[in-house]
């Protein structure tokens, strides 16, 4: 298993070196244009399987809070309850009791909980979740807020005190697509103890419903809507042979090791970005979000030109700060536009093509048609002339 690790991780070092940190995540639910129609046309059968699924996950809900943790009748209630919410969980592999630390990848609010109802587990509380939540469904607060230090600490303290359950934990630390590669592990669960047992996730849904599991920049609320409001999704778990800390190993290398076996699983590569690049992708995605959504409520906001005069003035104005435009295509883009914003912004993305016939004065043709075309262009054509000669005559005396 290792050495088809080791094999596959460098056959695609060069492909996971070509890899930017925003390949690792989906950026938009839906990105087949089959499947956006189909979601449109499904979307008022699916709110009504959402509010169904709701009522019967408070019912989940309190069947998790009621029977005990590591009890085998809680598994196969929670697992038969969560195939009706449409969370089918596959089993593949067998657990190795012997391994006091499941380590698992992470592509989707839900993993922890379909590794949860085939292996009771315990998992770190590094998220700002309700404490009824937490007790619910095995987390613990081990101090990750308060450093790594304390985080290691309290982990290998629990494993002392609690004989029965093992430490699940994710070491990519944010979710991810799980379809290019896997984000640099962190090192502390593996610092936990020195036996580890793998556990490879894959999530998938059927066509057309093929919308991603979890984008860029989601909040976990959202996530968990399209579970319950979409059929069905296949949460599939293997757990892979166990593997130990050599003697002679360092933490970083047995770390790396253990994440190239996991990813050699399945069929994608490590990645040089570690959770730090993620939080810093999510971050820009927001802002251009933001950015994005401001723009368009400005464009929505600003008057609208109304007549040729406006268009004019306003094509001067642009002109000022765009020397370089010819004022022909500067005018011709705002009769489409009508607004200023919009034109400015379509200066500024390249999206203004400039005409053959701009600098051009044309001949009049026997068209009717085509006489206030060359008109236009014979005007603006003078003033940019006029202009241009203005500026010159500016250059010399200056000289």
């Amino acid at each position: 298993m290792t050495d088809s690790a080791t094999s596959s991780s460098g056959a695609s070092a060069t492909t996971s070196s070509e890899l930017k940190i925003e390949d690792l995540f989906h950026q938009k639910r839906n990105e087949d244009s089959i499947t956006k129609i189909f979601s449109a046309i499904y979307a008022p059968v699916g709110i009504i399987i959402f509010l169904f699924r709701c009522f019967l996950g408070f019912h989940t809900f309190l069947v998790a809070c009621l029977l005990r943790k590591s009890g085998v009748f809680r598994m196969h209630a929670l697992r038969t309850m969560c195939s009706i919410l449409g969370i089918v969980v596959e089993k593949r592999g067998e657990r190795d009791e012997t391994a006091r630390v499941l380590c698992a990848n992470h592509v989707s609010i839900l993993d922890h909980l379909a590794i949860d109802i085939l292996t009771p587990c315990l998992l770190p509380s590094v998220w700002d979740i309700p404490s009824v939540i937490r007790w619910c469904f095995g987390y613990v607060d081990l101090g990750a807020a308060r450093g790594r230090d304390h985080l290691v600490n309290g982990a290998k303290k629990l494993l002392a005190k609690e004989t029965e359950m093992p430490l699940l934990a994710f070491p990519e630390g944010i979710i991810t697509s799980g379809e290019k590669a896997l984000i640099k592990f962190n090192t502390w669960a593996f610092e936990v103890a020195p036996i580890v047992q793998p556990v490879s996730v894959r999530v998938w849904r059927p066509y057309p419903w093929k919308v991603a599991v979890s984008v860029l920049g989601a909040t976990w609320w959202t996530d968990l809507f399209y579970f319950f409001a979409l059929p069905f999704t296949v949460i599939s778990v293997e757990y892979l042979p166990k593997m130990e800390k050599k003697e002679e190993e360092s933490l970083d290398e047995f770390t790396a090791r253990v994440a190239e076996t996991l990813a050699a699983n399945l069929k994608i590569s490590v990645s040089k970005f570690g959770i730090s690049d993620a939080s810093e992708a999510a971050k820009r995605l927001r802002t251009d979000q933001e950015r994005a959504r401001k723009v368009v409520n400005k464009e929505k906001t600003s008057p609208r030109l109304q007549d040729a005069r406006q268009m004019d003035e306003c094509a001067m104005r642009i002109k000022q700060s765009f020397p370089t435009f010819h004022l022909s295509a500067i005018r011709r883009d705002l009769e489409k536009t009508r607004s200023q914003t919009a034109t400015v912004n379509n200066l500024k993305a390249g999206k203004i093509t400039v005409s053959a016939a701009d600098g051009q004065v044309g001949k009049v043709t026997l068209d009717a048609s085509s006489w206030r075309g060359v008109f236009d262009n014979r005007k603006w054509q003078m003033i940019e002339t006029n202009r241009q000669k203005y500026m010159d005559r500016g250059v010399e005396d200056d000289n």
